[in-house]
């Protein structure tokens, strides 16, 4: 009679745990099989720097006629702030003869502190990886 409850309960969970265990098996061999690929090793067709300056430029002077319409220390008053310290840094960047992939990494400073102005943990890395995005969307072809 033991023996039987003891195999009883084990033979029914067999499959279950050899399907668990091949799971984790496969899981673990794709994760270590992925690597993140940087924005430089991807091939984007950017704009042109003239274009992109010109592009930076007339988005900081729209956010800037948008500015005395929020209230400071709201969330729209920061995201504002964070947008014209990001692409203006942008701008010093490419001035300074970086690439574009490169000044978007090099600016993020500049957004994550709202231009300097906080410390540098202020924003969080999701808003700061949107609004990197967001960049290289508007300077890309």
């Amino acid at each position: 009679m033991k023996g039987t409850n003891k195999c009883g309960i084990w033979r029914p969970l067999l499959p279950a745990l050899f399907l668990l265990v091949c799971l984790f098996m496969t899981a673990t061999t794709t994760v270590q099989g992925q690597t993140p690929v940087s924005e430089a090793q991807q091939n984007y067709n950017w704009k042109s720097i003239d274009d992109a300056k010109g592009i930076l430029k007339a988005h900081v002077e729209l956010l800037n006629s948008q500015m005395p319409g929020y209230t400071p220390g709201t969330p729209m008053y920061e995201n504002g702030v964070r947008r014209v310290a990001y692409y203006k840094a942008i701008m010093y960047e490419i001035e300074r003869g970086e690439t574009l992939p490169k000044s978007l990494e090099n600016a993020l400073p500049a957004a994550a502190t709202l231009g300097y102005t906080k410390e540098a943990s202020y924003t969080s890395k999701v808003v700061l990886r949107a609004l990197h995005e967001e960049a290289r969307v508007m300077l890309v072809n």
